[in-house]
Order: C-alpha cells, then structure tokens, then sequence
C-alpha cells in the first residue's frame, strides 16, 4: 500500500513532526514564557510544503491523517486514557479548547479527502488554521489590549491578518514554482494577483475566526477558507 514514492514524503511528514515535537517539549521542560501548544499549533502547518508529494490518497490518510487523529483524541480531556491524557500533549490539550487538537488532526483528514486533487486551495486553508490562527492567538493573549468581540482582540485579529497574508504568498509562490518545474499539476489556477489572492484570504480569515466559537475554529476557519479558495479559481 506504501510505495516507493509515499514512502519518502511519509517520512518527511514524520521528521517534521518530530522536531516540532522536540521544540514543543523543550519549551515545556524548560518552561520558556511562550504558549508552547500554540508553537506546536503554528509549526506542525509546514507539512503543506510536503503533501504535494503524495501519489495517492490512501497512505496519507492511513499513515498521517487518521493516526494523527486517534493519537490527539486520546491525548484530548474527553478520553478515557488516563495515560495519554498525563503526557506533555495530553496537558497541552487540556490548557485549551477539550478537543481543539482532534479538530486540528480531523481538518487535516478531511482536507485529504476532499481536496487530494488540488493541495493549493488545501494548504491555504490549513495555514490559515496554523499559521493565522496561532499567531493571532499568540500575539492577542500577549499584545492586545482593544477588545473587539467576546474577549478577542484588534491585535490578535491584525497578527491571523498578517500571518495569513504572508503564508498564503509563501504557500502560492511555492506552488507556482512546483507547476512551472513540472513537479506538481493542478486543473486550475486562479488568473487573480497573488497579492490580492493573499489579501482576501487575511482579510476572510480575520473575520472567519473573529466569529468563530473557540471550539470549532480549527474546523470552520481552515475549511471556510479553503472553500472560497475554490471559489476563487483554486
């Protein structure tokens, strides 16, 4: 079922969440002034710069997306696994929403299953989840001071802007540079300026998760967003 060619972006999918793993317990033991379930949060996103590798749809979701999330669920306050529940993840989820980390693994699931064939519109929606989202968290709790809707704040909602902005130009540029090598194919390509594409993804994102119930963010925000991705052309 793991060929060749699965095998290597399996194995890059497993470093990088290792290392992002190490950082994540270095903070936790050393105890570093910085939300380290927000840096695991924020860093785990990078493996949308590897998926595009992928031949087929099965190994990702047998040998990335469902472990991921069996593994966040039993580690979530809702299991009934006292032992994983105790572990540094385990903690980590608990200083969060109860299953904010098995919607983190269950976006990622379902992301494969409905967008296997197009990972641009895919991984804007993810960084938008990562990267927006886990910024705006960070710099809200420690920056903002203008609260706008249910405790969030002007600040937090500028960081998820920015950092959006900013990944979905990575993510597109990256993209871009695959489908003009060759290495990646894709039905269709939006003949929008990525800078606009960038703009109305901050913009959108911003605003989808200003709204969203802290539950649910990393179900709504990431899907909405790849959604009008889609409607964008993606």
């Amino acid at each position: 079922m793991l060929t060749v060619d699965d095998l290597v972006p399996t194995i890059l999918v497993y470093l990088l969440i290792a290392a992002v793993l190490g950082l994540f317990f270095l903070l936790r033991v050393k105890k570093v002034d910085i939300d380290s379930r927000k840096v695991l949060h924020i860093l785990t996103g990078n493996f949308v710069f590897i998926w595009w590798m992928y031949d087929s749809q099965l190994p990702m979701l047998v040998f990335f997306g469902i472990p991921f999330m069996i593994l966040l669920y039993l580690s979530s306050p809702k299991s009934k696994n006292l032992r994983m529940r105790s572990n540094m993840i385990g903690q980590a989820s608990a200083e969060g929403h109860s299953l904010g980390l098995f919607f983190y693994a269950t976006t990622i699931t379902v992301m494969i299953l409905l967008f296997f064939e197009n990972f641009v519109a895919a991984s804007i929606g993810i960084i938008a989840m990562t990267y927006g989202d886990g910024f705006g968290s960070l710099i809200g709790k420690r920056f903002g001071k203008t609260t706008i809707y249910k405790g969030k704040t002007l600040e937090g909602s500028a960081a998820a802007f920015t950092a959006t902005f900013v990944m979905t130009m990575a993510v597109l540029l990256f993209y871009d540079f695959l489908i003009a090598g060759g290495h990646y194919t894709i039905s269709s390509m939006s003949s929008l300026p990525f800078l606009l594409v960038a703009l109305i993804a901050g913009l959108f994102m911003a605003v989808v998760e200003l709204f969203s119930p802290g539950e649910y963010d990393n179900l709504i925000t990431p899907l909405a967003t790849a959604a009008l991705m889609v409607l964008l052309g993606f």
